[in-house]
């Protein structure tokens, strides 16, 4: 059995090479674009999941900052420090910014933070250093390769000049990337002085947080309070809600590309050899028989080309990030057994529809020519 279809496959080589580089574009998409939205994922909430906060204090109505606006008054700082259970304070201000580097217009989530402050800052520090006075600022490294950007370097924010003291990662939101300036650069910045996006909270170990929440609540009007893991949740489902349906459904065309691509070339191939299969229903070959002669001719196309689409994969990214140093993609094994699977399941699909031309192939037509 395996030598007829190696058969087959030799003798429409061409065919099926040309076939097997269309399925390695279909599986290279469906990697890039599970690996992109983990990428995605990673950097939307990397500042959120940095360092330890244990309660966020934004706006009534606000549940995320990624797609909120929320505006505090800093004064609520001493009203939140004076809070049994509390151990630290830290003021962050979110402002969506435009500037101009190289004759190109950019934009950055500048984050005005206390230096003074435990949290607040940048996640990691890749290259330089933290801010240490209002004229500095860290930006993101793929903000930084895309704008050819180095340390020292200076950034035009309004009539300031901002220096690059250092680069940091885990900051890349895909369309737009964090940077850092203190917290009065950022009041200067916006015209909005005293104020602030939301407060990260460190509170004593062992507290009751259900009170700590409570007394927040009575002290600072007009706020709403979340736990750590809930807001992590909340901003992780905003990113999932304005980039899934995009990554979905290219992902579902793609898979409707290979299961026709396959579909396609195995029933020219049951056509083709009509003959053959003829001469075998003749000579008393079950129908199951041919049958996995067409799933081992899938299987065999689907193999080849997922092995070159996983291995152009890494090549690939590396050439896009170099082009667009602002995507971000993250890998694993997990996903290549996702897509293998998948592959897998449209290859049996595709032969089972397929081999349904073969109930109309009689023993007969083996006498025909």
């Amino acid at each position: 059995m395996n030598g007829y279809v190696f058969y087959i496959i030799r003798e429409y080589r061409f065919r099926y090479l040309s076939t097997a580089l269309g399925i390695s574009l279909c599986v290279l998409l469906l990697f890039f674009l599970i690996s992109l939205y983990n990428g995605v994922s990673y950097g939307s909430v990397e500042y959120v999941r940095s360092g330890r906060t244990d309660l966020w204090v934004l706006q009534e109505h606000s549940s995320n900052i990624l797609r909120s606006t929320s505006i505090l008054p800093f004064s609520y700082m001493q009203s939140l420090k004076r809070i049994n259970g509390v151990n630290s304070v830290s003021p962050v201000f979110f402002l969506l910014c435009s500037v101009k580097l190289n004759n190109r217009n950019a934009s950055m989530y500048l984050t005005g933070f206390d230096q003074a402050a435990e949290e607040g800052g940048p996640p990691e520090i890749i290259k330089g250093r933290g801010i240490l006075s209002d004229r500095e600022i860290v930006i993101d490294k793929a903000f930084a390769s895309k704008y050819g950007l180095e340390i020292g370097d200076v950034i035009q924010i309004r009539h300031d000049s901002q220096e690059v003291s250092g680069i940091s990662g885990g900051t890349n939101m895909f369309v737009i990337q964090y940077a850092f300036v203190s917290l009065r650069k950022s009041w200067d910045i916006a015209g909005i002085p005293n104020f602030v996006s939301a407060f990260r909270l460190c509170t004593d170990k062992g507290c009751d947080l259900a009170s700590v929440e409570s007394e927040i609540k009575n002290q600072c009007k007009n706020v709403s309070v979340f736990r750590e893991k809930q807001f992590i949740r909340n901003n992780t489902e905003e990113m999932r809600h304005g980039i899934i349906p995009l990554l979905l459904v290219v992902t579902l065309i793609s898979a409707v590309v290979l299961a026709a691509i396959l579909s396609l070339i195995l029933s020219i191939s049951i056509i083709e050899k009509r003959r053959d299969f003829a001469i075998m229903k003749a000579l008393g070959c079950p129908r199951y028989f041919i049958l996995k002669l067409v799933l081992r001719l899938s299987a065999s196309l689907a193999a080849g080309g997922l092995l070159c689409g996983i291995l152009a994969y890494f090549p690939v990214v590396s050439i896009i990030s170099n082009i667009s140093p602002e995507i971000e993609t993250r890998s694993s094994l997990y996903q290549i057994i996702l897509i293998s699977s998948g592959v897998l399941v449209i290859s049996i699909l595709s032969s089972l529809w397929s081999s349904a031309k073969i109930k109309r192939i009689y023993p007969l037509e083996a006498f025909k020519y």
